[in-house]
């Protein structure tokens, strides 16, 4: 057993507000199949936030436990089974998937039959409280808000061939979940062309890597949207074509403000805020033959009313997506090449803070002044 820091969640007191405190833990030595990971960095994502303020039970999810799942580090030992990761090696964290059931083995592992298991709840065994409590722990395979964390195999990429130098790992620590997502939503789940007319709603990291992703394709027209001027802004210099500021007076309905611009509507819409009536008005902005992907993450309560007939005339797909339906064995080397040739700047989006220094990273991505917060372990 080891001793080692970590961001502990516990229950929350009240209905969605996270319960977060700086503790000394201990931590077992890695199992076959994982490895010990000395974190160095991880991002902050909406998900560590809403996935440790939900009650006991959504979702399988319990207390207390330690969050995280944009992690970056050097690995310092490895399970026997482990073939492709040495101690010593750097390595970028992303989810976890099982590699045996029919939607890993066809490359689809974001589709994992047991990924809302192994990811949103995770494991019980690797993390001990001082009080002797049990931890849950490997939170998407990682658990990357410790300094020392056992992380599954299948959460784990090999990054001495990507990285240049120990102090890149902080720069690309987001890429295994949010900026990775982004991506995959034009790359894997539409399968945008240079043709394809893109609306983004809400410009976090997963708007942000949409917006990227579509000007690399050479989508002739993407529309990005948000409340926040400073977010639009910068969308607008890394390939915005056109911006909606839903603050602005002036604004009624997303699909009115977009048929304002593109009178025939648009051929995909992404929505990454999760809010229901952005949901329904992005699906009514997009044209016939259209998709509209839901990647943020609606209200448990929330059913999208399709209206069949107008449904089945239009033609329109509605489509989930998971991590962008990513590998990302394949996407995060993608990511890294991009970002050396130029195409996906990850410097304006990302804000780095101490580790003991959690509250106000998490409150720089409530407020929206900053997309993409990471917390730096000092070793």
């Amino acid at each position: 057993m080891t001793s080692t820091t970590a961001i502990v969640a516990h229950e929350p007191t009240h209905l969605m507000k996270k319960n977060w405190s700086l503790e000394e833990v201990t931590i077992t030595t890695p199992g076959d199949d994982e490895i010990l990971v000395e974190m160095h960095a991880a991002g902050i994502c909406h998900t560590d936030l809403l996935l440790s303020s939900v009650p006991t039970g959504v979702f399988g999810i319990q207390y207390p436990k330690v969050v995280g799942h944009e992690g970056a580090g050097i690995a310092r030992a490895v399970g026997k089974n482990v073939q492709s990761i040495n101690p010593g090696d750097p390595v970028l964290l992303s989810f976890s998937s099982c590699a045996s059931c029919l939607q890993c083995e066809d490359s689809h592992p974001a589709y994992c039959d047991s990924f809302a298991v192994r990811n949103f709840r995770g494991g019980d065994g690797s993390m001990t409280m001082q009080s002797d409590k049990k931890l849950w722990s490997q939170f998407f395979g990682q658990s990357s808000f410790a300094k020392l964390s056992v992380v599954h195999k299948s959460s784990v990429v090999n990054a001495k061939d990507l990285i240049q130098d120990v102090d890149e790992l902080k720069l690309f620590a987001p890429l295994g979940c949010g900026f990775q997502t982004g991506m995959g939503a034009i790359q894997n789940i539409t399968n945008a062309v240079p043709s394809d007319v893109i609306l983004v709603t809400g410009l976090g990291a997963v708007g942000m890597g949409s917006v990227i992703t579509a000007a690399i394709v050479g989508c002739k027209t993407i529309i990005a949207v948000d409340r926040v001027k400073a977010r639009l802004d910068l969308a607008k210099k890394v390939g915005a074509t056109h911006t909606i500021d839903t603050s602005e007076e002036g604004y009624t309905t997303l699909d009115e403000a977009v048929r304002k611009l593109i009178p025939t509507g648009v051929s995909i819409a992404i929505d990454a805020t999760g809010v229901p009536a952005l949901i329904e008005q992005s699906l009514a902005a997009t044209r016939a033959r259209g998709k509209m992907v839901i990647v943020g993450t609606p209200p448990p309560d929330f059913n999208l009313s399709i209206h069949a007939s107008t449904h089945l005339t239009t033609g329109k797909a509605v489509l989930g997506c998971i991590e962008g339906d990513c590998d990302p064995q394949t996407a995060i080397p993608q990511l890294v090449q991009w970002y050396r040739e130029g195409k996906f700047p990850l410097e304006p989006f990302v804000k780095y803070f101490d580790a003991a220094d959690y509250e106000a990273a998490v409150h720089s991505l409530e407020n929206g002044e900053v997309i993409k917060p990471v917390l730096i372990w000092k070793h």
